[in-house]
């Protein structure tokens, strides 16, 4: 009995350092990377269209901190050579309150420690961005040393002539037009690139699409008419007889708060979302996983049946703003240098994938 524990006892450590070894194996070293120019054109459609397919106005959180963000860094530049010819700004302890100005520069501000919360901490240009520019222009890279992707200048853009016939059109607004080269894996490696653009909408809406003072709950104002009772229970029947109060549960498609925000953006975009790119066998994948943002308008969730008939005796609209999401996920087979083209009711994406010196299999 002790000589069949010990046997398997040494088999089991024996499967588990072999399984460590293989899933480890998937990932070559960096000398065998097979790297590759992505180009993408993201863009909405302008034009009215029929839209067949139901979206739910729960949003489809997209956890973005898994993928690679090419874009924050690069919205987020600084331009030290400006910032020195600006004035020195009065020191800290001799101002009467917090006043954190951008005309002129604080003395040893760019060492300041970014700590969240610090509040000596200036805002990101990325933070202060209202609408970010369709047009990447990177700084390019070399694949022989990188140990990441890395965003490529728009000289290397192949689909600036597409982007325009789009526009040409009438019928899209281009909200992305950006490159970069990657290394890319198998589908279980799992290196996606995160991608976001268009106008911001952090200060108005929370990442659910709630605002950030909702109308439900305690923010609506909720003043009843004047009179008794049975006058305002009269009021209330009348106006569901006239069909114009309707009870419904709020549980059934009203949008809720998300409980777990960790893996989600701090800042809300128009658009936000991860590409994959990966490898079975030699073929070439695309998995895209993105949210549109529309602002709307739906009706105020109300817990019970009280507080809607409350609501409905204040004479207030029912409805608030919103921040709604329409999800495009699809998954396709490409070919390299081919220009490829995904459509969806609300938007839509041109993609090409170019091989480069180190595209081919090298063990």
């Amino acid at each position: 009995m002790a000589l069949t524990r010990i046997l398997t006892t040494a088999i089991a450590l024996t499967l588990s350092t072999l399984s460590v070894t293989t899933a480890h194996a998937q990932v070559p070293d960096r000398e065998y990377w097979r790297w590759f120019e992505v180009e993408v054109v993201l863009f909405k459609h302008t034009s009215e269209q029929t839209i067949r397919e139901q979206f739910p106005l729960q949003v489809s959180a997209i956890p973005i901190t898994l993928g690679n963000d090419l874009l924050t860094p690069y919205h987020n530049r600084s331009y030290p050579a400006l910032r020195g010819g600006l004035d020195s700004c009065e020191p800290l302890a001799e101002q009467s309150e917090l006043n954190l100005r951008i005309d002129c520069q604080f003395e040893h501000e760019d060492v300041w420690i970014p700590i969240p919360g610090n509040p000596l901490t200036p805002p990101t240009r990325t933070q202060e961005l209202a609408k970010t520019d369709v047009i990447i222009d990177g700084r390019g890279g070399d694949i022989n040393s990188a140990r990441q992707a890395f965003l490529m200048p728009e000289s290397v853009h192949e689909l600036t002539e597409t982007r325009q016939q789009l526009v040409n059109k009438g019928l899209v607004k281009p909200l992305l037009h950006v490159a970069w080269r990657q290394p890319v894996f198998s589908e279980r490696d799992n290196k996606t690139i995160r991608l976001f653009a268009g106008e911001q909408f952090t200060n108005e809406f929370n990442y659910d699409g709630l605002t950030k003072q909702s109308l439900g709950g305690t923010s609506v104002e909720r003043r009843l008419q004047q009179g008794s009772l049975v006058e305002q229970v009269e009021t209330l029947l009348q106006k569901v007889d006239a069909e114009q109060v309707i009870f419904t549960n709020a549980d059934s498609q009203a949008p809720k708060p998300l409980d777990d925000t960790s893996q989600l953006p701090e800042l809300i975009w128009e658009l936000d979302g991860l590409l994959h790119i990966f490898l079975i066998g030699n073929y070439l994948h695309i998995d895209s996983d993105f949210n549109l943002r529309e602002t709307t308008a739906i009706e105020s969730a109300m817990s019970d049946l009280k507080q809607q008939a409350q609501h409905a005796l204040s004479g207030k609209s029912s409805e608030q703003p919103f921040l709604r999401a329409y999800p495009f996920k699809q998954r396709r087979r490409v070919i390299s240098h081919e220009t490829h083209y995904f459509d969806h009711p609300k938007m839509g994406m041109v993609i090409q994938i170019r091989r480069t010196d180190l595209s081919a299999r090298r063990y």
